[in-house]
């Protein structure tokens, strides 16, 4: 079970190194889901999903530094996005969602990816247990499901392989970062640019 995603597009070696630290720390938690009861599989649905999410905005925190940092080197947006975004200052996921939605840079086009990964920050968001927003549902236990992990899956599996795949790094300045190993079976075997 598993596989791996180059990390061939990280700019911030630390960022790329926290990332697959936080993917360790997934593959320990599939590792206990797997051998869980039904019940048990259930409660870490949240911390495996939160974890998920927070790996996807570290993704798009990393590439805006990134085009922020050095735009040259992304060749797959144009001159007119990357201006647009060197000029923003972005620092929430919301925001990078966002950005990334407007430029279309995962090129999805008219698909819901972009609402399902707005859906999946406000899930995130759900790590404050007090719920301030009153985010429906109240219950966790409806909030962090079965559903909304694969869901939360599929998002990081998408934005690690596009951004593998349309924004990778010189090859200079590749191999810094270990390769990511996702511990779920692959939902997305094709991801195009």
């Amino acid at each position: 079970m598993g596989f791996v995603v180059s990390s061939c597009f990280v700019w911030d070696f630390k960022c790329g190194d926290n990332i697959g630290h936080n993917l360790r720390v997934l593959e320990l938690l599939y590792a206990y889901f797997d051998d869980a009861s039904p019940k048990q599989q259930r409660i870490l649905c949240k911390p495996i999903t939160i974890t998920l999410i927070s790996i996807s905005e570290a993704v798009l925190y990393d590439f805006h530094a990134r085009i922020n940092g050095a735009k040259w080197e992304v060749q797959n947006l144009s001159d007119r996005v990357l201006e647009a975004i060197t000029e923003r200052r972005i620092d929430r996921l919301a925001k990078y969602i966002a950005s990334a939605k407007k430029d279309d840079f995962f090129d999805v086009g008219d698909t819901n990816f972009y609402e399902r990964l707005e859906e999946l920050a406000a899930l995130r968001n759900r790590i404050h247990i007090q719920n301030e927003k009153n985010h429906k549902p109240r219950d966790e236990w409806e909030a962090f499901t079965p559903d909304r992990k694969k869901q939360a899956e599929r998002v990081l599996e998408k934005v690690l392989k596009t951004m593998a795949l349309k924004f990778p790094r010189p090859t200079q300045a590749q191999n810094y970062v270990s390769d990511f190993c996702l511990p779920w079976d692959e939902h997305l075997p094709k991801v195009s640019s």
